[in-house]
């Protein structure tokens, strides 16, 4: 009987730590992203953001050679819109950047304190940052600029693939 509960408890355990480290890879993320965008991810495929969004409603932005940009119209009580950007030169296309757009007059500042606590970073831009290690080989930066929200992630050879701000 030992043997029994024995053979059906090793293969579980294997299967139980195989699916639990691969399962923080996303939930670790979401943590530093907008509620607007918790089933997204940096380093998503644009194959698997095509799954998940509409398409067909996104504005779409031509020309630009290292990226494919997507605007997605919120228009909710304070943000208007979302863009993604998606590297062009990798195979499986990354989502690496994610700018929120708030309504002019929104306090942007405030509510990334709010989600954020005070900035991480205080040197790197002109105005604060902060930044936090993915758990996937690459940091998480973001900052405010004027009405937005920038997040991004320092994915290699994607066009933040260089940066170290949080240092190792």
């Amino acid at each position: 009987m030992k043997k029994i509960i024995f053979l059906i408890i090793i293969p579980l355990l294997i299967v139980s730590c195989s699916v639990f480290k691969t399962v923080p890879t996303q939930r670790l993320q979401t943590q530093f992203l907008p509620s607007y965008v918790k089933n997204l991810y940096l380093g998503m495929p644009l194959e698997k953001f095509e799954e998940i969004k509409d398409m067909n409603t996104m504005i779409a932005e031509k020309g630009i050679s290292f990226r494919h940009q997507y605007e997605e119209v919120v228009n909710d009580d304070r943000l208007e819109s979302i863009v993604y950007y998606f590297d062009a030169n990798i195979a499986s296309q990354p989502l690496y950047e994610i700018i929120f757009i708030f309504k002019l007059g929104f306090d942007v500042k405030s509510y990334a304190n709010e989600m954020y606590g005070a900035p991480s970073v205080e040197s790197h831009l002109p105005f604060d940052e902060w930044c936090w290690q993915s758990g996937e080989g690459f940091q998480i930066v973001a900052w405010t600029f004027e009405n937005k929200l920038v997040i991004i992630g320092t994915i290699k050879k994607t066009e933040w693939g260089d940066l170290n701000i949080c240092g190792e």
